[in-house]
């Protein structure tokens, strides 16, 4: 299985062999593409790997006056394999590392937060007049205030606008993730209330996974099932301090709530970040 870098930055894949001939017959990637086999760490360019030499793959004509790799077409994507890539890099998730990091990174961009987070709520709470309006933008939302906040956790400049990334990046799979997870997740709770518990702790990580990792909706859901489940405990307990922060919000009405959810947001990025976004 590989992992390869298009010519638009984002990574594609794992997928089999067979599935890189074809991209590279098809003019989509070439012998100097980026991969990277999946139980390594290492990124080659694909002329490295015996699997695409010339001997035993033909390096397709370049494109005419574009020597760049052209996106790739969208791909089954395996949800076990991108969780077992993902639970290989990821660190041991610390809840009072997570939190003592969320708030180191709220203080360091006080002001940056305050803005963002002020137009989110104002967003979410205007969506609660329209019917239907948070089950169906509300993962939208989430995801791009994940993304805000990880830009912001990994050092990089964010603007207002990417509060609003996921409405142009993945704005389908992002609603379906939305209708869905919410959907399943109180189906849950009223059948029996353990297995929706389960599942709303599961999930978290659906919406940054769909908009930060390209996944369709369904894969996102289960890559972030698997490698949750494997710090469940851990998750449910940051998750439970991230709505009592809330909770002390809201006990203050709106100034409150703009203080205390970036810490949890904050929180849960970091979280997302040592789980599935580690670099070893």
């Amino acid at each position: 299985m590989f992992t390869i870098i298009g010519g638009d930055g984002s990574e594609y894949g794992p997928v089999p062999a067979s599935q890189v001939r074809t991209w590279m017959a098809a003019g989509r990637a070439n012998l100097q593409t980026k991969a990277k086999k999946i139980d390594e760490d290492t990124w080659k360019t694909l002329g490295d790997f015996p699997e695409f030499s010339p001997e035993a793959t033909p390096a397709p004509p370049p494109l005419p006056g574009d020597s760049t790799v052209a996106p790739m077409p969208s791909a089954p994507a395996d949800p076990k394999a991108i969780a077992d890539e993902m639970l290989a890099r990821a660190e041991k998730l610390s809840v009072s590392g997570c939190l003592s990091r969320g708030w180191d990174l709220w203080m360091k961009h006080f002001g940056r937060f305050l803005l963002a987070y002020l137009v989110f709520i104002l967003i979410s709470a205007a969506l609660a007049f329209v019917p239907l309006g948070s089950l169906i933008f509300g993962g939208v939302l989430t995801a791009g205030l994940f993304h805000y906040t990880l830009k912001l956790l990994h050092e990089e400049e964010p603007v207002l606008s990417d509060l609003f990334a996921g409405f142009n990046e993945a704005l389908g799979p992002l609603i379906l993730a939305g209708i869905i997870v919410a959907l399943l997740s109180v189906l849950g709770l009223i059948c029996l209330i353990l297995p929706g518990i389960y599942l709303l702790v599961a999930w978290q990580f659906t919406y940054p996974l769909v908009l930060e990792k390209k996944l369709p909706f369904w894969t996102a859901m289960e890559v972030s099932r698997r490698v949750i489940t494997h710090s469940w405990w851990r998750m449910l307990l940051l998750m439970i301090v991230a709505g009592l922060l809330s909770l002390l919000g809201l006990a203050v009405l709106i100034v409150g709530i703009i203080l205390t959810l970036p810490i949890s947001m904050c929180a849960l990025a970091c979280a997302y970040d040592s789980l599935c976004d580690a670099k070893k």
